[in-house]
């Protein structure tokens, strides 16, 4: 049978199934007996599916991973905004002196460049080692004028790759680090159209400067939103939203489940465990009804496993 996709006995850890089991097809999915770890049914179709007999929770290896790399962004993205902040409103005046500018942060790309660098650097290792590389051939290079040279321009290049990469990874899937940049940015032209408005009195660059304070503030607000969101769904393994209508969860252990916003209709939780779980608001399951059905096997999914 076409629609019968059967992951009996198997290990799952931070998968997500949401393009296998989208709503609007129809699948019948068989977990029976896997063990389910951290991973995201989220928006799925799984009417009729079979968790019998499966163990499903959270994958504390990579929720600790998740912490661990969180608190990383924060203790270091906060310096690394600071920073960018500052080095990007100083501008060059006469032999070589600096003073800060309100409007220097548009005439600095460079302090930018590198500070999303640095960000997506924090947020990939092998991105962190390529970056030390490029660091250490600076230093290496600094001896000799020409070599200095050559090297500066691989390694400008090279930054302004990762650079991207640090604003593809901050808008696709969320890094403090990145979005603490985008804060500086964001204040930096707050900071512009304050001043455009209290000492030049320049209204229309003041609206202007406004406006492109919010597009960073978006943007920052998005990089922090999907980290915290990352590090929320390596906590649990989550239904959110889910049709489970007529699934069964026979004799399973479910520890740290999100079934809010799912539909529950005509579930099996006969002989279930659960712990840490959250459920739709007023949902109730009754000892007499909701899991009083005996066990039997689902013949339907029995026969299609034994012909797969």
């Amino acid at each position: 049978m076409d629609n019968y996709v059967n992951y009996r006995y198997r290990d799952f850890q931070n998968q997500s199934f949401q393009n296998e089991f989208p709503k609007g097809e129809e699948k019948k999915a068989d977990f029976t007996g896997s063990r389910l770890k951290s991973c995201d049914f989220r928006g799925t179709n799984l009417a009729g599916a079979d968790f019998s007999e499966t163990a499903i929770g959270q994958d504390k290896q990579n929720f600790q991973k998740q912490i661990m790399q969180m608190s990383l962004h924060v203790i270091l993205g906060i310096p690394l905004g600071l920073l960018s902040w500052f080095s990007g409103r100083l501008v060059l005046v006469g032999c070589g002196g600096e003073v800060a500018n309100p409007y220097g942060w548009m005439t600095n790309p460079f302090v930018w460049m590198f500070a999303f660098a640095t960000a997506a650097a924090m947020s990939q290792r092998r991105l962190f080692y390529i970056y030390m590389g490029l660091i250490g051939l600076m230093v290496i290079a600094a001896i000799n004028s020409t070599a200095l040279m050559v090297v500066g321009i691989g390694v400008m290049i090279a930054a302004f790759v990762m650079s991207l990469f640090g604003l593809y990874l901050g808008y696709k899937k969320g890094a403090i680090a990145v979005g603490m940049v985008w804060v500086a940015v964001a204040v930096s032209s707050a900071i512009s159209a304050g001043y455009s408005w209290i000492k030049y009195r320049e209204i229309h660059y003041a609206i202007l400067f406004a406006v492109l304070a919010i597009l960073p503030a978006v943007l920052a607000t998005r990089a922090f939103n999907l980290h915290f969101a990352k590090v929320k769904m390596s906590a649990m393994t989550s239904f959110h939203g889910a049709d489970l209508e007529n699934a069964r969860f026979v004799n399973s252990y479910l520890e740290n489940c999100d079934f809010l916003d799912t539909n529950l209709q005509g579930v099996d939780w006969y002989g279930a465990a659960f712990k840490n779980c959250k459920f739709p608001k007023g949902f109730s399951m009754d000892v007499n009804e909701a899991i009083a059905r005996h066990p039997e096997a689902n013949p339907e999914l029995e026969q299609l496993a034994a012909t797969n």
